[in-house]
């Protein structure tokens, strides 16, 4: 569990290089931050469940340049470094800082691996291949794909993708609309991705996409149909899981899962382990 001063310590060491670029100098009061140049004073406050950045108008009085939620009691590092990014770009577009002709030209995602590659066993879908096709079903979020694996060096942050760039937003709609085209394609990837996925992108589908659900039993039923025999069991008892106070801190420990390249014979294995042990009921 993080505390404000921790959170806002994380916040003040993400932006750091480019505090230092920028000039600004910073002294930390608590959940308090002032950054200052020649010209400006610039305030960052942790209140409550949010994280403000602010533009001193006059002595007491100071403007909103950006806002974002963080949830202390569940927050973790990356919240920070999600809030430090975006902070930092909203003090560049404040200060009219340029990027150099070169940033233009940012990191390319790489491409996703070939289907004959995974089907032979000689590859498994990770994180970036999996939403590099992702993108294929919802071309919208190329942008925001692209944007986060550059505002990172070329990290990808999955979980931040699908929570807060738009990705579970999409997968929803797609859901509720319930058009018959649309959900073969969505759950034909998600179907293909979960069979031949590595641990991590099993739990990004099971979890963090249809996890999200939350046991809505006619949001549901409408996926059972098109989710495979091996998806659709751990999909139903995630999301019953999840509706528990106990799924929280569930939630918490997938979030993360040991990087590994599961067996075609092991499914879902990590699920297994987690809640019970006992094999998934046939559908």
């Amino acid at each position: 569990m993080m505390n404000a001063n921790e959170a806002l310590a994380k916040i003040l060491k993400g932006m750091e290089p480019a505090l230092t670029q920028l000039q600004l100098k910073t002294q930390q009061d608590g959940n308090t931050a002032f950054l200052r140049n020649s010209e400006s004073v610039f305030r960052i406050a942790l209140i409550d469940d949010r994280a403000a950045l602010e533009l001193q108008n006059g002595e007491d009085d100071y403007a909103q340049l950006a806002l974002s939620l963080l949830e202390l009691p569940r927050a973790e590092e990356r919240d920070c470094k999600y809030i430090a990014g975006e902070f930092t770009e909203a003090l560049e577009k404040q200060l009219k800082v340029k990027k150099p002709a070169a940033a233009s030209q940012a990191i390319k995602p790489p491409k996703s691996v070939s289907k004959s590659a995974i089907r032979s066993g000689e590859a498994y879908y990770d994180a970036l291949s999996f939403v590099n096709s992702f993108t294929g079903v919802y071309p919208q979020l190329r942008g925001a794909y692209k944007e986060n694996y550059e505002r990172y060096g070329g990290e990808f942050l999955p979980e931040e993708f699908f929570l807060r760039q738009g990705g579970n937003e999409a997968v929803l709609r797609t859901i509720r609309s319930n058009d018959k085209q649309q959900m073969k394609r969505l759950f034909g990837l998600l179907n293909e991705v979960y069979e031949n996925g590595v641990n991590e992108v099993q739990s990004l589908i099971a979890v963090t996409i249809l996890g999200a659900l939350e046991n809505d039993e006619r949001l549901l039923a409408s996926c059972v149909d098109y989710m495979s025999k091996d998806l659709a069991p751990v999909v139903i008892r995630v999301n019953a899981f999840l509706a528990t106070s106990a799924g929280k801190k569930a939630r918490q420990k997938l979030n993360d899962p040991p990087l590994y390249k599961p067996k075609k014979e092991k499914k879902p294995g990590i699920f297994q382990q987690m809640m019970g042990g006992g094999g998934m009921p046939g559908m």
